[in-house]
């Protein structure tokens, strides 16, 4: 048992247990979130595994498959599933209190401003893969364990600040994240395409960097489009407040 199937089972069982326990105290929590949240977690447990890690290091197209769905899948399910809110209804009041302020601290606020996240997600990327620093990782675990957990939270990170449902006060505004989410999609799309036509990294066989790559570019538009889908249908439902709110306003005005 490694450290990724201990703390994401860990997380699992504190999950479920605040599901069962907000349910008995009558405040519920809606299933579907419990669904990807567990789904997210059993995910980065089976490709951090040790057939999966030994697939990934002897194959980039291996190593690529454990990035997407560490880096980007999984990290979907995690946030979406909104554990820091669920947290909260389960704890002290004073808990909550304690939250925004740690969010609304000033190094915290930077690190998780959407332009920080991507920087930490593609640019980490950009890093790995266009400089001998894959070379590197294949010959050190250590270091190759601190890039697996980089991404992960990287990958949360970047979701969160995004379009993440839990509280993080003074968030930018929606057009502002969308703005990022296209640019870092299009830097996305760049960087498979650098890997594909300049065989990088040259570490590796060309046919498997340019496999890597294809899966890279092709099964990373699902996430990324999730992403978008998720932003549009928070900006139509903050049109639809603006609009509830202007809407009684407005009948009450004298003809």
């Amino acid at each position: 048992m490694n450290a990724f199937t201990l703390v994401f089972g860990a997380l699992v069982a504190l999950y479920v247990w605040g599901w069962w326990r907000s349910k008995r105290h009558g405040r519920g929590w809606p299933l579907w979130r419990l669904i990807i949240f567990v789904g997210g977690a059993l995910a980065i447990i089976a490709v951090m595994s040790p057939p999966s890690m030994q697939w990934a290091h002897r194959d980039f197209r291996g190593h690529m498959a454990v990035h997407l769905v560490a880096g980007m899948i999984a990290p979907l399910g995690l946030v979406m599933a909104a554990p820091i809110s669920l947290a909260l209804k389960n704890v002290p009041a004073h808990w909550g209190r304690r939250w925004v302020g740690f969010v609304s601290l000033a190094p915290v606020r930077v690190l998780s401003h959407p332009v920080t996240a991507a920087l930490l997600n593609v640019g980490g990327m950009m890093v790995l893969y266009l400089t001998d620093l894959y070379a590197t990782m294949l010959h050190s675990p250590g270091f190759a364990l601190w890039l697996h957990w980089h991404f992960i939270i990287a990958g949360c990170l970047f979701t969160w600040a995004i379009a993440g449902p839990d509280p993080a006060p003074k968030r930018p505004a929606l057009e502002w994240r969308f703005g990022v989410l296209v640019v870092s999609m299009a830097a996305h799309a760049m960087l498979s395409k650098w890997m594909y036509r300049f065989h990088l990294p040259a570490s590796m066989p060309l046919d498997q960097v340019q496999q890597g790559a294809e899966l890279m570019f092709y099964a990373g538009e699902l996430p990324e489009a999730l992403l978008v889908y998720l932003l549009a249908r928070q900006w139509v439902r903050s049109r639809y407040r603006e609009t509830a709110t202007v809407a009684p306003r407005t009948s009450t005005t004298p003809r």
